[in-house]
């Protein structure tokens, strides 16, 4: 997760594994830590995260055996019951966006990796 205002990176663990050890999942994670810190602006370059998120929220039943369903339900669960609007971004992958290629080497990583924390733990931690 990249803060451009701060150029803070904090890396989130996205708690897959196998099959579901995605870059994918890395993304969703990272989305989920920064509405977990707060952050009410938050763009990805990740369209396949924003349209499983927006699925998520309007037909929370055809996700119940999503492989990501945990993750995509704490998602959902704070959008819906934040106290403000949340505005998430789709930019340009490979477009010179300040902190992209990092985030992107990141999730690569973080996917590559078989011995990781749980994002539970991540999430309500606020880490």
């Amino acid at each position: 997760m990249y803060q451009p205002g701060t150029n803070n990176i904090n890396l989130v663990e996205p708690n897959g594994q196998g099959l579901i050890n995605t870059i994918g999942r890395a993304g969703l994670a990272s989305i989920a830590a920064a509405l977990n810190h707060g952050y009410t602006h938050i763009a990805t370059d990740s369209l396949a995260s924003l349209h499983q998120i927006r699925k998520q929220l309007l037909y929370p039943e055809k996700h119940r055996h999503h492989v990501q369903c945990d993750i995509l339900n704490k998602i959902a669960y704070i959008l819906r019951n934040s106290p403000t609007h949340i505005f998430l971004y789709k930019f340009k992958s490979h477009a010179g966006i300040a902190g992209n290629k990092c985030a992107d080497a990141i999730a690569k990583y973080q996917a590559s990796q078989t011995d990781i924390n749980s994002a539970d733990t991540i999430i309500s931690n606020g880490h």
